[in-house]
């Protein structure tokens, strides 16, 4: 086990074995580089909610991070943690028996009520996605979220040949897949700005709406290039892309100011 240290002086010494930066950090766990600046001076305390992306990012275990501390509010941050934890668990397992549940009762209904099996199979290609995010954060661990991203960027697609299969119709390739893909596209672009990015929480707020401003004409021209029976667009579809679009440029320069203003 690891000497016994100040709180802050154990972060930075895990910090530092990692080959992270304090802003390098910050950036991982969604947070200001002065927050994590104020944990190594022993001056503020993460949330416990951070607690387990801290000990990932660190290379540590939970019970490393706070045994290694001699530290009173590091011990109440573990009983914190450990009712975190089981909020959490508990919270997971009830999510998954539900969907467990759900699978075999409309199963039965939809065969007692019917006599067939036709939107049985929406519901369950449904649920895939959150049993398939369940096993990613169960056996994945530490690229739970790439992973998940990558997952629903593929669900969509079967789900949508699931849809078409009980409807019927030519929409599948003509309409869905084209727009399905654009989605997907977007998602990954707030997908990669939140979670790569190393700025802070304004200019990342900023890059998300301009990101929206591009995505309402972008879905826009693709549903009137694939469906010639589209509406053409009006005035709001206009000014709503144009207020994200100014909103964004906004919350860029208010970030930058501020994140100027933390490194003087």
């Amino acid at each position: 086990m690891e000497e016994k240290r100040p709180f802050g002086d154990y972060i930075r010494k895990k910090r530092l074995e990692a080959g992270l930066t304090q802003k390098e950090l910050a950036g991982r766990l969604f947070v200001t580089e002065s927050s994590v600046s104020k944990w190594e001076r022993n001056l503020s305390y993460p949330d416990v909610s951070l607690v387990t992306a801290i000990c990932r990012e660190l290379g540590i275990s939970e019970h490393e991070f706070f045994t290694a501390c001699d530290d009173l509010q590091a011990q109440a941050q573990a009983r914190a943690a450990a009712v975190w934890r089981g909020v959490v668990t508990g919270s997971r397992r009830l999510f998954i028996a539900g969907c467990l549940i759900a699978i075999p009762v409309c199963f039965v209904v939809e065969l007692a009520v019917f006599h067939t099996l036709d939107w049985f199979w929406i519901v369950l290609a449904s649920l895939v996605l959150p049993l398939g995010w369940w096993a990613i954060w169960r056996f994945c661990g530490k690229h739970v979220l790439p992973l998940c991203v990558s997952f629903t960027s593929v669900w969509v697609f079967p789900l949508l040949a699931v849809i078409n299969g009980y409807t019927g119709g030519g929409w599948l390739w003509r309409s869905a897949f084209p727009l399905a893909a654009l989605g997907v596209v977007f998602l990954w672009a707030y997908f990669l700005c939140l979670a790569y990015w190393n700025a802070g929480p304004w200019r990342k707020a900023g890059v998300c709406a301009l990101i929206t401003a591009a995505a309402s004409p972008a879905f826009g021209w693709l549903c009137r290039w694939v469906v010639p029976e589209a509406v053409e667009p009006w005035l709001l579809d206009y000014l709503t892309p144009a207020a994200l679009a100014v909103l964004g440029l906004v919350l860029l320069a208010v970030g930058a100011a501020r994140e100027r203003r933390l490194l003087r």
